[in-house]
């Protein structure tokens, strides 16, 4: 899984995508974990990446995890991103937390500028960290596709 953080600024111009060398406590890289192998069908799909974040002004670790796409290389479709359709294991998922999460379902962006689009929210704590995770339906917009798929031979290459 390919992590990313973004500092610890909650101010709107910090970029959330950025590649960080910090890496995560050990606590979160296993619940970041946990919360990929809730992903279905991870033989098939392309790599997931895991962006984290810790709010100080709400003392919660925003958490948000998804399936990279994947792009063409070559033919007609040259360029093209292709997101991967996801299935979540809710009572994996859920399994993570201390206690029963709120869950909640975004079905579509509330902003323009929401660049999550639909995804699944919990809401609870994590060894006792507050924490709020997103599982993402698509890989967001700024992120770098983690799968090639080359089309003169249909082979597939992990980027990350």
């Amino acid at each position: 899984m390919q992590f990313q953080s973004s500092n610890n600024d909650d101010s709107d111009t910090a970029d959330p995508w950025q590649d960080s060398a910090a890496s995560p406590p050990a606590w979160l890289r296993w619940f970041a974990n946990g919360a990929a192998q809730a992903i279905l069908d991870t033989a098939m799909h392309a790599p997931i990446g895991c962006h984290y974040h810790y709010g100080e002004k709400l003392g919660e670790w925003e958490v948000t995890v998804f399936v990279s796409d994947t792009e063409v290389v070559g033919g007609r479709r040259d360029g093209t991103l292709v997101p991967y359709a996801i299935q979540v294991d809710l009572q994996e998922a859920i399994k993570l937390f201390d206690e029963m999460p709120r869950v909640y379902w975004l079905a579509g962006a509330e902003r323009k500028d929401n660049e999550l689009d639909q995804h699944l929210s919990m809401e609870g704590s994590v060894k006792g960290h507050q924490v709020w995770l997103r599982i993402l339906a698509q890989a967001p917009q700024q992120s770098s596709p983690g799968r090639l798929l080359h089309a003169s031979s249909g082979k597939l290459e992990d980027l990350w």
